[in-house]
């Protein structure tokens, strides 16, 4: 899933591009002529994706088997391991391969980039951390506290996904290769998370998380946004 092009800023509906104050204006009025481009830096999405890429490869070149001593085991949390919190954090940091890594990245930055200048980098380092601790519980829940360990940044960046639909709904994405608005595609993802849980399909695929860091991200939005000033 990720962004594409629907022409300039200005001929754009007020919800398909990423909002310059902390509401939107009510659908009965007509649109004002749009503020300047926010010019914020998103720096920490930046440096999160490059932490995520830089772990990766330390761990390869170096044959340090990192998953084993910093996974997150949902079992650790009712045996009451030492490290099972700091697990909770670590983990997201952790992918098992190169696909792995390359498709969190590509939603990390497409849609980090315009989130993080709407909410600042304080908001935005507090959404990541917590949705992804929020889809690690989840999972862990919801699935019987499993001893497998669980590793990578999906929950983090499906709650990102998951405050991004709040702030811009209508932003248009290309769902695999199907243009539509986020919203939609949400919707889709949704859909077919229900379905491979349903079905059983992929059980090395943390469905739960994805689906408890999505409503995570729309949960803890509407809290850490920026209100509007006046």
């Amino acid at each position: 899933m990720s962004i594409v092009d629907r022409g300039s800023r200005g001929e754009r509906h007020p919800r398909s591009r990423w909002p310059e104050k902390g509401d939107w204006r009510s659908r009965s009025r007509e649109p004002e002529t749009p503020p300047p481009t926010r010019a914020a830096p998103a720096t920490a999405t930046y440096i999160l994706a490059g932490l995520c890429i830089a772990v990766f490869a330390y761990g390869a070149m170096s044959g340090v088997n990192l998953i084993r001593d910093y996974a997150f085991r949902p079992s650790d949390l009712q045996t009451g391991a030492n490290n099972a919190y700091l697990r909770l954090v670590t983990h997201m940091f952790l992918h098992g391969d190169w696909v792995h890594l390359i498709v969190n990245m590509v939603v990390l930055l497409s849609f980090g980039r315009g989130l993080e200048p709407v909410m600042g980098t304080v908001r935005f380092v507090i959404l990541f951390f917590l949705t992804g601790v929020a889809a690690a519980v989840g999972h862990a829940v919801l699935t019987g506290f499993p001893e497998t360990p669980m590793i990578g940044a999906s929950g983090a960046t499906a709650g990102i996904v998951g405050a991004a639909v709040l702030a811009a709904p209508r932003l248009p994405v290309i769902f695999f290769i199907i243009p539509m608005p986020l919203y939609l595609a949400v919707v889709v993802l949704v859909a077919i998370h229900i379905a491979a849980i349903a079905f059983d399909w992929d059980p090395g695929i943390a469905w739960y998380a994805h689906l408890a860091g999505i409503a995570a991200g729309i949960t803890l939005y509407p809290l850490l946004r920026r209100r509007p000033v006046g």
